[in-house]
């Protein structure tokens, strides 16, 4: 039987630390997985961009700016169907087999209607050490049917074992940032008021992300915000945000903020959750004005939270977005079969 004094040491140790649930699945990556050893120091952050650090507080817009008719969701899923290996002289060269998809979702909030405008698979051979894979069409079996075709082909300089699925995650960048650059052109399908939302962070890729896109990012692996600033990050309530803050590095510059999403009838700290539970950070292009830049950010504190998760139907909720959820769910279905898939490829180099 447990002392009155080993259980008080008990409770000490559980509150001393702060130890809250993390209700994602662990089939996923942790919302929150920061590692200070692996923050990159080429980041600068100026939090001093839209008020100074003495005037940091938690900020939300007592009457609700004026919203997009439209949002549009972009989202994208990679799937490594198999690895192999090969060889030249006496280095052993890594590749992959990959599907890819990305696709669109657009909410017409006018009609509160929501319909997919766009989805595209895509299935490459990713090989490491400048050699690039011939297109490649696997044979259907006796009894099945459906092409495979793997035509497009893309190799890079490296060669580690980490080299295929590296050149296959920025390949499905690339074609995120396509599609998002494209349909933002065309007028027929998204009004110029309409808001572009890609999940995950703003890069500078081929394509480059349409100028007034936000990028939604779920997961937080970097620090950037240190102590008052910080608290201010935890101390956000549902649809309230940070002050706006400009990160730097050699490729450029975005401007950034953190939200915290979820549903306002959902007590989290009841629940034993952690205090950033629901935080996401949300990206902007760096050469948008400052007037400009805090619009979007006064828009998203009523937006994004109207599009969380519920922890009923989603296991990464309130951070996944209802739409790119269920964008994900079609994406995926397009992608095929992962073990029809697999046995094909087992087939196909088993008597290559």
């Amino acid at each position: 039987m447990m002392t009155t004094f080993a259980k008080k040491l008990d409770e000490n140790f559980w509150s001393e630390y702060n130890i809250r649930l993390e209700p994602w699945n662990i089939g996923y990556d942790a919302p929150v997985s920061i590692n200070p050893e692996e923050i990159p120091t080429s980041d600068k952050v100026n939090t001093e961009f839209e008020f100074s650090n003495s005037e940091w507080q938690p900020i939300r817009r007592a009457i609700a700016p004026e919203l997009p008719s439209q949002i549009l969701f972009i989202d994208g899923r990679l799937r490594i169907d198999a690895n192999f290996l090969g060889r030249r002289n006496d280095e052993i060269l890594y590749g992959a087999f990959a599907t890819i998809s990305v696709g669109a979702v657009l909410v017409d909030r006018a009609i509160n209607r929501a319909k997919c405008v766009a989805t595209e698979v895509t299935r490459i051979i990713a090989l490491g050490g400048n050699l690039t894979p011939p297109v490649t069409e696997i044979p259907c079996p006796v009894s099945g049917r459906g092409d495979l075709r793997y035509d497009r082909c893309l190799t890079a300089s490296t060669n580690q074992p980490d080299t295929p699925s590296q050149i296959v995650q920025s390949a499905m960048l690339d074609e995120e940032l396509r599609i998002a650059n494209a349909l933002s052109l065309n007028k027929e399908i998204v009004t110029s008021h309409a808001l572009i939302v890609r999940d995950g962070p703003l890069l500078y890729r081929v394509y480059q992300t349409p100028y007034e896109t936000i990028g939604y990012v779920k997961t937080m692996g970097k620090a950037y915000l240190k102590g008052d600033n910080a608290k201010v990050l935890r101390s956000l309530k549902v649809g309230e945000r940070t002050p706006i803050f400009r990160i730097s590095n050699t490729n450029g510059s975005n401007l950034s903020w953190y939200l915290r999403s979820g549903s306002q009838d959902l007590n989290y700290k009841k629940l034993g959750y952690h205090d950033l539970h629901g935080i996401i950070r949300i990206d902007l292009d760096g050469g948008l004005d400052l007037v400009r830049a805090k619009e979007i950010a006064d828009q998203s504190t009523y937006l994004i939270p109207q599009y969380a998760s519920h922890p009923t139907r989603d296991p990464r909720a309130p951070q996944n977005l209802t739409p790119v959820g269920a964008l994900e769910k079609e994406l995926g279905r397009r992608m095929g079969s992962r073990e029809l898939i697999a046995r094909r490829l087992r087939n196909f180099l088993a008597i290559s």
